[in-house]
């Protein structure tokens, strides 16, 4: 009997964000929370899991430019921070 491989492909967006206030941090997460999935903050070469508060209010004090990832399409979700 032959062995079938199944190949997963990981397909993931990003959309660069902005976030100004601590209240923007504040609901960014309350929709990261929301989501499916994994969801994750990425900046200079790291990656941020966004369901965690304190480590998007890190990411946005310490990162000058801040992109939101997902494996599913989130733009509607963070619309008002996408720039």
């Amino acid at each position: 009997m032959k062995s079938v491989k199944s190949i997963q492909q990981s397909c993931s967006y990003q959309y660069r964000v902005v976030l100004d206030t601590v209240s923007d941090v504040n609901e960014f997460n309350k929709i990261a929370h929301s989501c499916p999935g994994e969801v994750y903050l990425v900046g200079e070469n790291m990656k941020i899991n966004a369901k965690s508060l304190l480590g998007a209010h890190m990411a946005r004090v310490a990162w000058d430019v801040l992109y939101v990832e997902a494996d599913f399409d989130c733009y509607h979700k963070f619309e008002r921070f996408i720039v």
